[in-house]
């Protein structure tokens, strides 16, 4: 018994010496338009994870939970009839009640790209936002892309000979 209360109090100043490092959170936006949860993201086993739904709604896309609750499908609204499962537990969880999804898996079958600002900035760009992807060489002939420049300020110079 003494040698248990003794470990106690040894560990006890210890541990409440100890403070969580700051969390960071995730800024995500749309075309510039940032974007808000009712539930935070979550950052899991490496990558983040946003609540499904409302990122959804806000990109423009309807989700739905088919009977068994195994999987969401997303789908798209207008236009584009494209529908994506997401598996739960490979692309998507349920944490707490709220269906979080990592955002890759929500945007890419879709057409948006998303940009790292920084660690915890991301932006995302809708695919009719998106200038024409197309390669250029430059003065020394090295072929160039546009999508290498996302970000920085670049000038076109284009000329015709006709």
């Amino acid at each position: 018994m003494m040698k248990l209360i003794l470990t106690t109090c040894v560990l006890l100043p210890f541990a409440t010496g100890l403070h969580a490092a700051p969390v960071k959170k995730l800024q995500i936006s749309i075309d510039n338009q940032p974007v808000t949860f009712a539930s935070s993201p979550i950052f899991k086993n490496g990558s983040w994870l946003v609540p499904l739904e409302s990122f959804c709604k806000q990109l423009g896309l309807k989700v739905e939970f088919p009977d068994g609750g195994e999987m969401a499908v997303i789908c798209g609204v207008g236009e584009s009839d494209l529908c994506v499962p997401l598996q739960f537990g490979e692309s998507a969880f349920n944490i707490d009640g709220v269906t979080y999804a990592k955002i890759k898996s929500i945007t890419e079958q879709f057409g948006f790209e998303i940009y790292k600002v920084s660690e915890t900035e991301l932006e995302v760009v809708r695919p009719e936002q998106l200038a024409p992807k197309f390669t250029l060489p430059d003065l020394d002939g090295t072929p160039r892309r546009l999508q290498d420049f996302r970000g920085k300020k670049t000038l076109l110079y284009i000329w015709g000979s006709w």
